[in-house]
């Protein structure tokens, strides 16, 4: 299934916005220095999950006969396992404030080719859109005690969703640790 974003997002002053049915949405694409895996999670509010990936099979006898791999686009639809499931409940019902970004002050626009993060969530408390891409990140301004709650919430979706990403991409030819 090709990951139509138009299912997840309305369209708010010009600008994307997650659509009320969801609770949050992760989105990682990798630029020319990650597995190249593009990853997107949708959380809903009954816990339940969609997660989006998006690479190139690793079938070097294909690739040099005709110069193409196969385009893999997987689909998973499920509830999310209960630790992380824990995690998002816990911080749906913690009264949470983040700010507008977190951005370091030396680098501000990031190398063009690094890979990028990004959070969106429906909150009680508001809407919230984070780049969490690290070489523009600064993870000292999360200093607030729902701040840290969040990046653990992110560590947690985003080892998971590595986790996952690096599992079925073994099963297309590539390595566990490698590209």
């Amino acid at each position: 299934m090709i990951h139509k974003i138009n299912k997840f997002y309305t369209s708010e002053n010009r600008k994307r916005k997650l659509k009320e049915k969801y609770l949050l949405s992760y989105s990682f694409s990798p630029g020319f220095y990650d597995k190249l895996c593009s990853m997107n999670l949708y959380i809903d509010k009954n816990y339940d999950y969609e997660l989006f990936l998006f690479f190139h099979e690793k079938n070097l006898k294909d690739f040099f006969t005709s110069n193409k791999s196969a385009r893999i686009f997987l689909n998973l639809k499920s509830k999310l396992p209960y630790k992380i499931r824990k995690e998002v409940y816990g911080f749906f019902e913690s009264d949470i404030i983040l700010k507008e970004n977190y951005y370091n002050d030396k680098n501000v626009f990031g190398i063009s080719d690094s890979n990028e993060t990004t959070f969106d969530i429906n909150h009680k408390n508001g809407y919230f859109s984070l780049n969490m891409t690290l070489d523009i990140l600064d993870k000292n301004l999360f200093q607030s005690k729902n701040e840290i709650k969040f990046l653990k919430l992110n560590s947690i979706i985003e080892k998971w969703c590595h986790k996952l990403r690096d599992d079925l991409m073994k099963e297309y030819g590539h390595k566990k640790n490698g590209i």
